[in-house]
């Protein structure tokens, strides 16, 4: 059976740095494309996409965390 785990804020960050370099942009210009509806809805997308709201749930939790990190690459 699937057991889920919680990803670290290094291991999201590092998750959409491999996103950022396979398709050529940051996060932030990715994500305003994916919601005007400019990049479909692949599978590889849509994880793009869950990782950042992951990631963005995690800075609002831990705000520390992304000020230690720089934020999201852009």
């Amino acid at each position: 059976m699937f057991k889920p785990r919680r990803l670290t804020f290094d291991e999201l960050d590092e998750r959409l740095n491999i996103y950022e370099h396979k398709y050529g942009y940051s996060t932030i210009e990715f994500y305003r494309r994916f919601e005007n509806g400019e990049l479909g809805d692949d599978d590889d997308l849509m994880m793009w996409a869950g990782l950042y709201h992951l990631f963005n749930c995690q800075v609002r939790r831990t705000p520390e965390s992304a000020s230690r990190h720089g934020g999201i690459t852009t």
